[in-house]
C-alpha cells in the first residue's frame, strides 16, 4: 500500500469539499483518509490506481493539483 499526500489549489468552500471527495471516491482501490480544504490524503492499494490516475481524477473535477508527496 502507498499514501499519497496532495495539494490541491482552488478549492474555497464545502462544495469542493465535497466534488473532489466524489471524485475520489469513484477511483477503485484508493482509500480516502482525509480532505481538507487545498489538501487531500489517501491511500493506494496495490492493485489500485497510481497517482497520475488520482491527479486525473481532480483535475476532472475541475481542481488542480500542485503537489503530490508519495510515502510507501
Amino acid at each position: 500500500m502507498k499514501s499519497l499526500v496532495l495539494t490541491i489549489d482552488g478549492m474555497s468552500c464545502n462544495h469542493c469539499l465535497n466534488a473532489v471527495n466524489k471524485a475520489l471516491d469513484s477511483l477503485p482501490g484508493l482509500t480516502v483518509r482525509a480532505v481538507h480544504m487545498g489538501r487531500a490524503e489517501v491511500d493506494l492499494a496495490d492493485d489500485g490506481p497510481d497517482s497520475d490516475a488520482v491527479v486525473a481524477a481532480i483535475d476532472e473535477a475541475g481542481y488542480n493539483v500542485s503537489h503530490v508527496e508519495v510515502a510507501a
